[in-house]
């Protein structure tokens, strides 16, 4: 036989019958396992949230720009039952709502907050001839229509004592009973709290803070667990109502319509939103 003649050497079919097959099993435990795992959940996740709140993210910005003025009355007019914010200090100690530690990316103009004056923040422009608003202005706007708020102090280490400032200036405004004080520095959380035992605090979790087994400050009645976690992790969600706790899940990446239904029908009592129209009508509220 000529070499050209010789038949070529056969090649094992990655796609076989066999190979094919132990796919096929290896998916189908994986679904298993997870049915097991949700369903074990769900049939003791205990009774559901008759009517979970919603909590506008930085006001209504998905059709807004971010903690404005706008934003908070486009989510009041959503069906908002809280605006949350974040809360920052100018370099002349104002308390101003903006998000990021500068003023680049949410306006024309440049710099950290903590280094400009207010007047200076002030004449930013936002877009849609927004400005930063002050902690004050956004009080009386939720005040004046019975909205809750839920502000952030941001960085505790670049504004030492912020959380009783912005106690502080709740308490003048009347409206610190209708607020819920929010941040990741527990510590500090903790000490605004024991000074101040009628404020309702929450703590929040980020990215793999997987359990809420240890609650810090142990009287917290509420915890901001990120979405994504309680994803991977609901029993989470019962561990903190067995404490007698709420939980409200705030989004990293993936807010959604199906994201929204696979938490609440997880047991979260409330969603912190971009769009909280989008959720008022998913809870047909």
């Amino acid at each position: 036989m000529s070499e050209e003649s010789v038949p070529p050497t056969p090649v094992e079919d990655r796609r076989s019958p066999g190979c094919l097959a132990m796919l096929g099993y290896v998916l189908l435990a994986v679904v298993l396992v997870l049915l097991i795992y949700y369903g074990l959940y769900l049939l003791l996740k205990g009774p559901q949230q008759a009517q979970p709140q919603i909590i506008a993210h930085r006001g209504d910005s998905a059709h807004f720009p971010e903690d404005t003025l706008a934003a908070f009355q486009g989510a009041i007019q959503a069906g908002a039952g809280w605006l949350e914010m974040d809360v920052q200090r100018t370099k002349d100690g104002r308390l101003v709502v903006i998000h990021d530690e500068t003023v680049d990316r949410t306006t024309d103009g440049s710099g950290r907050v903590a280094d400009l004056t207010f007047d200076q923040i002030r004449s930013f422009n936002i877009g849609d001839g927004e400005r930063v608003p002050t902690f004050e202005e956004a009080i009386r706007l939720a005040k004046e229509s019975g909205i809750g708020l839920f502000p952030e102090a941001k960085n505790a280490t670049l504004y030492p004592g912020i959380e009783d400032e912005m106690v502080q200036t709740l308490r003048q405004e009347g409206y610190l009973k209708q607020t819920i004080l929010q941040s990741f520095v527990r510590d500090q959380l903790a000490s605004v709290s024991g000074d101040n035992p009628d404020l309702i605090i929450c703590p929040l979790y980020g990215l793999w803070d997987l359990s809420l087994s240890d609650i810090q400050p142990e009287n917290a009645k509420t915890v901001c667990p990120m979405a994504e976690m309680i994803l991977l992790n609901p029993w989470m969600v019962r561990r903190a109502h067995q404490d007698g706790r709420l939980v409200y899940a705030w989004f990293g990446a993936i807010e959604n319509p199906l994201v929204m239904r696979m938490l609440l029908a997880l047991g979260v009592d409330g969603l912190i939103v971009d769009d909280p129209g989008a959720l008022r009508q998913i809870l047909g509220s």
